[in-house]
Formats: C-alpha cells, structure tokens, sequence
C-alpha cells in the first residue's frame, strides 16, 4: 500500500486541509476549513491504491450520490463531491463528538435512557433514507456520530445501494458489510432490503446496552455462522436492569427471517415512543413485575465476573472499519452498576409455580430426547425390514428386485421417522448428526439383507418362496440376543467405544474426558482379542511395544486437549494404536503365508527345472545315437538339442504383495460372514443410531444453555 502524502496546510476543493481525523475503508477523512462558508468540514479522499480500479471509484462516488440525497438531522450532510487534481473527494459536515463505538470503550455499556434515544435518531435517519430507496447496509457504532448535542448522525454510506439503481456493483454472492453487526441474509451473500438495516440497528441496540457483540467468534466466517443458525443471547442475562420491552424489541429487531422482524423503521419508533418514556426507564413504574427466582439469582451472580471479562475483552477489539474520529466531548458520569433484581412488590408474593417451571423445562427437554431416542430406533428397525424382504441372503438388490413393494413401503417408513426425528432438533442439519443417520440407515438396510433365511420356511426344491420379512426380522432379534457376547461382535463393539470416545474426548468436564479415555482403552483391548482369538502368534515386542506408546500418548492427549489439534490428536493416535495392533496380529501370518506360498513356489520351479533337464538329457542321447547321412552317403553331424533355460522362482516381494491381498480377502470374508452371522451388522446400525442421539443431545444441551429456557 503506498504511504499517503502528508497534505495539511494545503487547499482542496476550496477547503484548507487542517489534519487528518482517521483512515476509512475506502479512504482518509480530514478535519478542514472551508473559507467560504467559513465552518470546519470534513474532506474524505479515496485511497490512491483504490482508484486505480473503476469499481472502487464507482462504489466511492455511489457514496456521495447516495448521501447527497439525504437531508435529514440525524445523516452526515454532504455538500460537493467529484474529482480534483487526480484525487476523487466527499465534502461533508463536520460533527464535533465521538462514534457510539467509542463511547462504549471509554464509557461501557449505555444508560437504558441514553441508548434509546440515540436508536430513536439513528432510526428516524434509517426512516429518511428508506424512504428514498436508500440501504445503508453497514450500520453499526463506529458509522454513527454522536454530538455534543447527543443527536446521533449516520455516516458512511460507502456500501449503500439504492432499491431501484440498475448498475449493481457488488458481485453475485458477495458479502457486504461488517460481521459482527451483518443481518443474515447479508452473511448468505442473498438480497436485502431496508430490513437488513433493522437487524443491524438492533445489534447495535445490543451492543451499546450490553458492551459486548451479539455473536462473536475467532474468524469473520464463525461470526457471520453464528448469525445465521446460533439463537440471539438472551439480553437480561447479560444486563438484568435492561426493562423487557428493550429486549423485546432487540429481540424482534434481530430476527432470522426478515419477515419476522418490525418491516419499517417507523414501526421501531412507534415502539420507542410507546415505552421510552421517563416512567420506562425506572422499575418502580412499570408494569413489569420481577420475582426473585433462586436459581435465577445464584447463575447471574456466579457469571457476573465472567460476563464482566468478556465485555472488557470485546471492549478492547478494535472495528474492522473505522469511521471519522473527532474531537472528544465532555465526559459524562459513569453510569450506575445494574441492580440485582427487585424482590416482588409489597402484597405480592412469588407465583409458587417459579421454581417447577425450571423442571417443567428440563422435563420437556428429557421427553424430547425420549422421542427422538424412539424415532430413531423405530426408523432404524424399519431399514431392516426393508433389506430382510429380500428372498437371496445377502443380496443387497434382491429386496428391490424381489419384493419391492415391501422394501419401499418400509424404507418410506424409516425415512418418515428419521425425518420426524430431525424435526425435533434446534439446528435441521449438522454434519456429524447426518453422517451418523445415514450411515445407521445404510446399515440397517444391509444387516437386514444379510439375514440368513429361517430354517422353518425351506420349500420343496424348486419351488418359489415368498419372504417371510416379518420371521427374518424376529430371527435378526434372536441372533442378536444369542450372540450379544460373542467374540465375533468384539470388533462391532470396538468401533462403537471408538467412535463414543472421540465424540466425548474434547469435553471440559473431566468426567466425560474420564468416560472417553476408558472407552478407548476398552475398544483397545476388544482390537487385541478379536485377532488374537484363534491365531497362535506370539506378538513380536516391538509392535507391543509401538503399540503401548501410541496409546500412552493418545492417553496424555485425551487427558490435556480440549480442543481439535492436528498433531496431539487422541483420536488419530489410538487410531493409530489399533492400526498397529493390527499389524502386530496380521504380519506374522501374512510372512507365514509368504513362507508357504515361497515354499510352494520353490518346488514347482525345482520340478519343472529337474523335468527340464531330463528331458534335455534324453533328447541329447537320442541325437548322438542316431546317425544320418547326406545323398552321397556321408554322415551328417547331428544338429544337439539347446540347453534349457533355468525357471527361477518369483522374488519374494512379489509373493509377499499376493500373500497379503489373500490375507486381507480371507479377513474380509471372515468378517462379512460372522457380521452377517452373529447378526454383527445390526449392532453397527443400532450403535450408529445411538451416537446419533447423542449428537441431539449435545445439540438440545447446548440450545437449552443458550436460550437460557426457564
């Protein structure tokens, strides 16, 4: 980025530059005197960097344009605009007083009454400029001025767009705006209206009531996610001396869905006036009445300190975009530290009913885990009637081929019910939810199609046979049961604890982290007793011993992460610790088999050289024996066989390769036949949608923690 030219004292646009006020996104604002109208102005140039290209020019002089057509006491008034000396510039009123955002890092959060009459000017400016098709599209503290007077004025309209200008300049899926104050359909890069502007309004309603950001994250991404799926942080929570109708209205200002919010800025005003009155402000004379809840009280007290970290923090992040700084204005008291919630009024005592209305909650919730619990297993046992209908066992297609009316009628059922299921979660689609769902569904379908046939339903040979789905499922249930302990399920049982553990291993409480270190030792030792049954191999020390070492540090990383890293990952080391057990079981017998098919080898190659060379012999004997002679009866020299080539076994390497390839497809038909024996395959599905449930639970944890539901 070039270094901009130092140009105070010097005269642009009829203007003397007398310093700079601050660097915007698209350029530098400097405080001038305009000798004409003698007043203080502002100048703001676009960055030479940025003129180089058209579009920046355009969405720079869009700005001025926009603005010019606004005259209103709460929007920054623009006087000229155009180009001069190579520069293009803005002229515009000058504001003696700070931005909101300022304010708030000087001061913290707002004065109820304050900060309402500050959204009251900032939404009659919104009004005005709606109402000549104007979006601002970027509202937020740092874009609005507040004045010595204490009227609010809106700057910046750098990301403007009129509803009815043709020439669009921003790109198609472009995002625009600031983050932490961006409506969502901004974030999903769609269409927005002056609606988007209210959204923005409301976060900065949030913002200078509380001190900290709606939504806040590490990345601009995990911001703008949070606005689009994550439910608004209950404000009272945060500030219990905020009344309920600023919540209220906060709270429908920042809807998801644009249509559920307030439609017009006027509406946000009728609202204010309603209840910005003195007597809105003070507890003693409103309407609302507050109940001293215990468990309530106890978790505002015990987060106050946290919540009093965050704001500094969030206090202390500078804004991404800067806007025009000026002179300081008088400092104002700070205001009061919020009360803790009034007892009841005199003669009216706390509803009997508070305290159980917190168990009713957690009762709803513990009955939605229920039926989705039962959703799930009921979708998931209809998969598997739809792959027993089936009348070849293990066929995958036979239930489609042979049955189909069957196979469909129940996979619609299962998809029914899973989907019914999905209703009931805060968030409709999750990525670890989905997966887990759709592979329970793909197992359960496959368990159900490997189902062996009852032995009670042979027919006489050659004759067709209608499935029995209902009989195939009950002997799926009785498979199951017989052989729940069967060592033939311990690898079904060691992918489950696997994938149990990894879900619960970067949990804070240290309870769950205990859980998932003692399931991934579990699945560690199921791993070992699956291949060492029926396999008489001594395992050789160094793969004990790598095995022992992967697992110790899986255990130091389950025990200290508590978020995802790439390198000290317990999941990929115990991955790595059954992997090597792996190994430890199947090299042996893959050198054994190398040995053996060597061997094998070894012999053919010495028969066939051994039937070579008698052969060769007895050809040479037969050529040295005969005697020919030419047409004048001399002896001709006998024409002696060549000596034979010696075959040479194939090299080892090579032997080892094919060797493992029978290994490896032994192992696989040892696994399928007792999966689909030991009923193995249904265990996967049930497990599967077990850890499906687990994710709604943790979802529908988390959703209750957030929405604070009481």
């Amino acid at each position: 980025m070039e270094t901009e030219p130092d140009i105070a004292g010097t005269v642009f646009a009829g203007c003397k530059i007398i310093c700079k006020l601050g660097q915007g996104g698209m350029g530098s604002v400097y405080k001038a005197h305009q000798a004409a109208l003698d007043k203080f102005v502002c100048v703001k140039l676009l960055a030479p960097e940025l003129a180089r290209e058209q579009r920046n020019i355009d969405f720079f002089l869009r700005e001025a344009r926009s603005a010019a057509k606004l005259d209103h006491p709460n929007i920054v008034h623009i006087y000229n605009f155009g180009q001069e000396n190579g520069s293009y510039f803005i002229l515009m009123s000058y504001v003696e007083g700070k931005t909101l955002h300022d304010l708030v890092a000087e001061k913290g959060p707002l004065p109820v009454k304050q900060a309402t009459e500050i959204m009251s000017g900032v939404m009659l400016g919104l009004g005005h400029a709606h109402s000549k098709s104007i979006i601002h599209r970027d509202i937020k503290p740092s874009n609005i001025l507040v004045g010595a007077d204490n009227i609010p004025r809106i700057v910046d309209f750098g990301l403007a767009r009129s509803i009815t200008e043709e020439k669009q300049l921003t790109m198609a899926g472009e995002m625009v705006g600031t983050a932490y104050f961006m409506s969502p359909e901004q974030g999903l890069a769609g269409t927005v209206d002056n609606r988007a502007d209210l959204y923005a309004a409301g976060a900065t309603y949030f913002y200078i009531l509380t001190g900290r950001y709606p939504f806040d994250g590490k990345s601009s991404i995990e911001v703008i996610h949070k606005h689009i799926g994550d439910p608004l942080p209950n404000v009272m929570l945060i500030r219990p001396d905020i009344p309920l109708w600023a919540c209220r209205i906060i709270e429908r200002l920042m809807q998801k869905k644009p249509e559920e919010r307030y439609q017009a800025a006027g509406e946000v005003i009728a609202e204010f006036v309603k209840y910005g009155s003195d007597e809105g402000y003070t507890e003693s004379t409103s309407n609302e009445i507050t109940f001293d809840i215990p468990e309530i009280t106890s978790r505002m007290e015990t987060g106050s300190a946290e919540q009093q970290v965050s704001q500094e923090a969030s206090l202390e992040r500078s804004d991404p975009k800067p806007s025009t700084r000026v002179q300081a204005s008088p400092p104002r008291p700070a205001p009061p530290p919020p009360p803790r919630p009034a007892q009841a009024r005199p003669g009216l005592e706390a509803p009997p009913l508070q305290k159980p209305a917190l168990q009713l909650a957690g009762l709803h919730n513990s009955l939605k885990m229920g039926v989705h619990l039962a959703l799930t297993l009921a979708g998931t046992g209809c998969f598997i009637l739809a792959g027993a209908s089936g009348t070849v066992p293990g066929s995958l297609s036979s239930p489609i081929s042979e049955n189909p009316v069957t196979a469909f009628v129940m996979a619609l059922a299962g998809i029914v019910l899973y989907s019914w299921a999905v209703w009931q979660k805060p968030r409709k689609f999750t990525t670890d939810y989905t997966i887990f769902a759709l592979a329970a569904a793909v197992a359960a379908y496959a368990g159900g199609a490997y189902i062996p046939m009852p032995p009670n339903l042979d027919a006489l040979p050659g004759a067709v046979q209608s499935p029995d789905t209902v009989a195939r499922a009950f002997m799926a249930v009785k498979l199951g049961l017989q052989n729940m302990f069967s060592g033939a399920n311990f690898i079904v049982y060691a992918f489950f604890l696997y994938l149990a553990a990894s879900k619960a291993v970067f949990k804070e409480n240290w309870i769950f982290k205990a859980l998932a270190v003692a399931a991934y030792l579990g699945g560690l030792a199921l791993t070992y007793f699956y291949f060492k049954a029926g396999a008489e191999i001594t395992p050789e020390r160094i793969w004990l011993a790598a095995c022992g070492l992967l697992a110790l540090l899986g255990l130091a990383a389950a025990l200290t992460q508590k978020t995802f890293s790439l390198f000290f990952n317990p999941q990929f080391l115990f991955l790595a610790a059954n992997l090597t057990m792996f190994s430890m079981f199947t090299n042996p017998q893959i050198e054994a088999m190398t040995a053996e098919k060597v061997r094998v080898e070894t012999d053919a190659v010495t028969k066939s050289n051994r039937d070579l060379q008698a052969a060769y012999l007895q050809a040479l004997e037969t050529a040295k024996a005969e005697v020919l002679y030419d047409v004048e009866g001399r002896p001709i020299e006998p024409v002696l066989p060549r000596q034979p080539e010696e075959i040479k076994p194939p090299e080892r390497g090579k032997l080892q390769i094919q060797a493992r390839l029978d290994y490896y497809q032994a192992l696989s038909l040892r696994v399928r036949g007792t999966l689909a024996g030991s009923a193995g395959i249904i265990f996967i599905a049930f497990f599967l949608a077990l850890m499906a449930n687990a994710c709604f639970i943790e979802e529908l944890t988390a959703a209750y923690r957030d929405k604070e539901l009481y």
